[in-house]
């Protein structure tokens, strides 16, 4: 396994701005959040006014204001913490200072583990002896129904500055079927933390793994 760093090309750079959210996108996140927030904090009012006493215009409207600006700022601060309202702005920096990474496989022997949850298949690649690269996700699913993947020699490429992502994949030549099959990960290995992770490359030989 080779790894390299070099600028995005012309079509790296049009699939990333492809991840980019639109307005309609921002305000469609934005509103189901609210909705589903709102309800959650109205919901002890409403109870409250169909089975135990009835509230009056004047007391809701006092206490429905204060409780949606605080569904909005709820919102905002969740959004804002997992990245969703500044995530235009990493994709532009990503294609302005970042650089792809590149990670070249050459490879005769491929494993693949059955799908845990909606994580998509994995796939064990042997690099070396002793080094297997583990790889998953639904995107390497749908490279296998078009037996583009697992691949005898592919490359994978990865953004790096802010936020480690695959961008694509590429074959070069002829497809792997792997060896074995290996059974899904149990809700007791992901439990215990013993289960292995897209990208982990792990330091024992292929045919160890079970």
């Amino acid at each position: 396994m080779k790894k390299i760093e070099r600028p995005y090309n012309s079509e790296e750079i049009k699939l990333l701005k492809s991840r980019k959210n639109s307005l309609w996108e921002h305000f469609e996140n934005f509103g189901m959040k609210f909705i589903g927030i709102t309800l959650v904090i109205l919901s002890p009012l409403l109870i409250y006014d169909k089975f135990i006493n009835k509230v009056s215009p004047e007391t809701q409207l006092i206490v429905v204001i204060p409780l949606l600006i605080v569904s909005v700022g709820t919102v905002i601060y969740w959004m804002n913490k997992n990245g969703e309202i500044g995530w235009n702005k990493k994709v532009e920096n990503e294609i302005k200072n970042g650089k792809a990474q590149v990670l070249k496989i050459h490879t005769d022997k491929v494993f693949k583990r059955k799908q845990t949850y909606d994580l998509g298949s994995g796939f064990y690649i042997k690099i070396s002896d002793n080094q297997t690269l583990f790889l998953q996700g639904q995107y390497f699913d749908e490279l296998q129904y078009g037996r583009k993947f697992p691949n005898t020699d592919f490359e994978i490429v990865l953004t790096k500055l802010t936020f480690n992502e695959l961008i694509d994949v590429k074959s070069f030549g002829k497809y792997l079927k792997p060896e074995k099959k290996l059974k899904a990960f149990t809700k007791e290995q992901f439990d215990k933390n013993e289960v292995h992770r897209d990208g982990d490359l792990l330091e024992i030989p292929i045919e160890q793994i079970k």
